[in-house]
């Protein structure tokens, strides 16, 4: 019988094997498997699980599961999680996500990250370490994630309510509320399951307004104005039938719909004097929303010998968000006409010195909106053999069908720039010598028309075709064999018009007015073809132990690149001259890896422990990564050379008595890399960005009766992650300020311990818990966002209850 390797699942099992642990049963394979059977490094973790823990984001998943890890903007939609060290901040997703069968994974070409599902009325979750490619396509070089809901029932009525309150240290109060009802409409043919979900979180962030000193400079952090600006709320609404005609069909509609409102987001500056833990002074409030609206069709027919899967879903994404733009707009602006050289101004009026007047022009208030739409259609069709588990073969074969349109646009203002300069100095910009120093040799130049630097309006379509197959096949009694892979075309087309202050010089760009395209818009298209195959071996030492071995190729598409502003007269220049860059960078290509892994599952001592391991090995092949240009604050996308990941995990779960479980998780990585096109920015040796070198969790639940009615179970759980690097760089390397300490570089170690402590009878269960228990506060990334340093942490500790009641 395979085993469950957390402790949360691991202690429920049933009373006939009160000291042993729990049979798990995953679909990783797209076909019904023991976890003890699935030659591949998997961890299921059950919807109760995932309740008992709190575990509500990618934050949190990081911490439960071995080889898990994150980079945050600290705003909810653009988190990047890597699996097993393979991490990329830019270009295409690295870990396939999934609701049931139907894709969610998004690219990150447009300053946005992967969706966080919110799903509460939850069966299991499903994190497959290694590339993927040959079942999940191209995205699941890392792994992927399977989010897998809870299906009707067509017999049985039923249904559970929660609410729930907390508090949030340095915060205030929490409210929370979900339900899931089961209605069998008509009896063993068609019945519907409905879901949803509201939180809302009082958030914990300060917010100051800023210190004004002599000639207007900015000195730092000033009065308190707000408490919790970061609050939010999430809802969500699930609705899933299935329909059993008869004669082997099952139809299985479902629509999923999550709203996200965010009215800051989550970090704090780390370098601003005045400002201590959790304070920001920022000019701009920088609020979001990412919505999700979710369509998909099953439709399975079981003919006895094959079954045939036809999975149809349909995908929109909205993410509307709004940043600070104050510092990389307006005091960037300000820093080139200081030079050097400087460019000469008229003398200000009214006795106002030049250097206050500048200070008032670096200080106005630059929002920066950014909106992200996707829409996205897949279909799968595959053919399979039965899941009978006693078949020496199984085989499964598809075809894959998947387009996708991401349409983004980029608006950044200095509301009053022209008007405030001249009120300053009594002419417009355009009289003065910054014309020519900034109009790229096309006299008569607005600078900032309509006060605007940067007007980007984007739109990149994709259409990918594939088909895979795998077989797996019984050799002998105890060894296995399974051979699988994916041949994949995809063809892309790419437009953008990028006007503004900052464009002007682009070369492609340069017409008239400058910074407006010469012959319409930039135009791109490209086609590419892939094959990425997998084998794996195993071979079962007895009912209780396996071992196995595989080796599978990853693959993630190229995309385009800006254009970024590039050209001699462009404020991009220098920092393209300070990495050697003589081309404009407008798009990168494919990356693809190799991995090998050991591994085994095993359990001993009459199933009362288990354990499941492995080992593994990758070349990481023309590595997409992000270029950041930190004199002119500007980004982009390139493939810097090849990386070299190894490392382990292990998963292991002990029943110690019929009451009491402990269960652990580790990991270790090495992920660096080991050649660099550019190695001023990706040096070669430098570590890849927010893998932890080492994690550990344990676990301790202890369930037991009070009386013949009441039931006891406690969790008391502690996740430590190890020290990563944040950046590639300890210094960062500019020309107008010379080399200056990265903040961004060291990210430190820190543990988490969490409680849940809930007594249930009849149809209630009652929790208390707490989150973060000993209120760790280490600030655990230091991202550069927008050239300003911030500073994130675990959410500070969390107190709270909640009710549920079934029916």
């Amino acid at each position: 019988m395979p085993i469950s390797v957390h402790a949360a699942d691991a202690a429920t099992a049933a009373d006939s094997d009160a000291a042993t642990v729990t049979e798990v049963v995953v679909t990783s394979q797209k076909r019904v498997q023991t976890l003890q059977s699935v030659p591949i490094s998997v961890t299921p973790l059950s919807g109760a699980s995932a309740r008992e823990e709190h575990i509500e984001s990618f934050d949190d998943l990081s911490r439960a599961v071995p080889a898990v890890a994150f980079d945050s903007n600290a705003t909810f939609g653009t988190t990047n999680i890597a699996i097993r060290g393979v991490s990329s901040q830019a270009g295409s997703a690295t870990v396939g996500l999934y609701i049931d069968d139907v894709s969610i994974t998004t690219k990150n070409f447009f300053y946005e990250g992967a969706f966080e599902p919110v799903i509460t009325d939850l069966d299991r979750i499903e994190v497959l370490r290694g590339p993927q490619g040959t079942l999940y396509g191209d995205s699941s070089e890392g792994g992927t994630i399977r989010y897998l809901t809870r299906q009707p029932d067509l017999q049985a009525f039923g249904g559970v309510v929660t609410v729930g309150t907390s508090n949030t240290e340095h915060g205030g109060e929490n409210y929370t509320g979900d339900f899931a009802i089961n209605l069998p409409i008509i009896k063993d043919v068609f019945a519907l399951r409905i879901s949803g979900s509201s939180q809302t979180d009082s958030g914990w962030i300060n917010h100051y307004g800023q210190a004004i000193g002599p000639e207007d400079a900015v000195l730092g952090g000033g009065a308190l104005l707000q408490t919790g600006v970061n609050s939010d709320r999430i809802d969500t609404f699930h609705v899933i039938a299935r329909i059993e005609p008869g004669f082997g069909l099952t139809v299985t509609p479902a629509l999923f719909y999550q709203y996200e409102h965010a009215n800051d987001t989550s970090d704090f500056y780390i370098d601003t004097p005045g400002l201590g833990l959790y304070d920001q002074d920022k000019e701009v409030a920088e609020p979001g929303k990412d919505t999700l609206k979710l369509a998909s069709l099953k439709v399975q027919e079981d003919f006895g010998p094959v079954k045939v899967t036809s999975v149809t879903g349909l995908l929109e994404r909205t993410a509307e968000r709004q940043e600070d733009g104050t510092f990389f707009n307006s005091a960037s602006f300000v820093s080139l006409l200081e030079g050097p050289p400087a460019v000469p101004l008229p003398t200000p009026l009214n006795g106002v010195p030049l250097q206050q007047a500048l200070n008032i022009i670096a200080n106005l208030p630059s929002p920066v909106k950014l909106d992200t739409h996707y829409i996205q259609f897949t279909q799968e069709l595959r053919v399979a053999s039965p899941d009978n588990p006693g078949d020496h073969l199984h085989w499964v074969v598809g075809a894959y069908f998947a387009q996708q349109s991401i349409h983004n646009t980029d608006f950044q203002q200095i509301p009053g720039i022209n008007t405030t300069f001249l009120n300053l100095f009594g002419v417009p910009l355009e009289d003065t010598a910054a014309e020519p120093t900034f109009n790229a040799g096309v006299p008569g130049t607005t600078l900032f028309a309509n006060d605007e630097d940067e007007n980007d309006n984007r739109t990149y379509k994709e259409t990918q075709y594939s088909g895979f197959g795998q077989i797996d096949v019984d050799l002998w009694k105890t060894w296995h064999l399974g051979v699988g892979g994916r041949y994949e075309v995809a063809a892309e087309h790419y437009n953008s018009i990028e006007t503004g202050f900052y464009q002007i010089g682009n070369l492609g760009f340069t017409g008239f007015p400058p910074g407006t395209p010469t012959t319409g818009p930039y135009l791109q298209a490209a086609t590419s073809t892939s094959f990425t195959p997998k084998v794996t071996a195993s071979h079962d030492f007895g009912p209780s132990e396996t071992v196995y071995a595989s080796a599978g190729e990853g693959f993630r598409l190229g995309g385009p690149t800006g254009p970024i502003v590039f050209g001699p007269e462009t404020v991009c220049a220098s920092d393209f001259a300070l990495i050697n860059q003589t081309t404009q960078p407008i798009k990168f290509g494919p990356d693809n890896l190799w991995t090998y892994e050991l591994g085994s599952k095993g359990r001993y001592f009459d199933n009362r422990l288990s354990v499941n391991g492995a080992v593994f090995y990758t070349d990481w092949t023309n590595v997409q990564q992000e270029i950041y240009l930190p004199d002119c604050g500007y980004y982009f996308t390139e493939n810097v050379g090849n990386a070299r990941i190894y490392g382990g995990e292990v998963e292991a779960a002990l029943r110690v008595t019929s009451h009491l479980t402990v269960s652990g998780n580790a990991s270790a990585e090495s992920a660096t890399i080991t050649s660099s096109i550019n190695p001023v920015t990706v040096p070669v040796g430098a570590n890849l960005i927010d893998i932890p070198r080492d994690t550990f969790d344990v676990e301790l639940a202890y369930r037991r009766p009070i009386t013949s009615a009441v039931n006891l179970a406690a969790l008391l759980n502690y996740n430590w992650t190890g020290p990563s690097n944040g950046s590639y760089q300890r210094f960062t390397n500019t020309v107008a300020l010379g080399s200056l300490t990265n903040l961004n570089y060291n990210n430190p170690s820190y543990g988490v311990m969490n409680l849940n402590v809930s007594v249930s009878w009849q149809r209630y269960e009652f929790t208390l818990f707490a989150k973060n228990l000993l209120d760790d506060k280490t600030i655990i990334q230091s991202p550069e966002i927008n050239t300003v340093y911030e500073g994130y942490t675990v959410r500070p500790r969390e107190i709270g209850a909640t009710l549920r009641a079934s029916f």
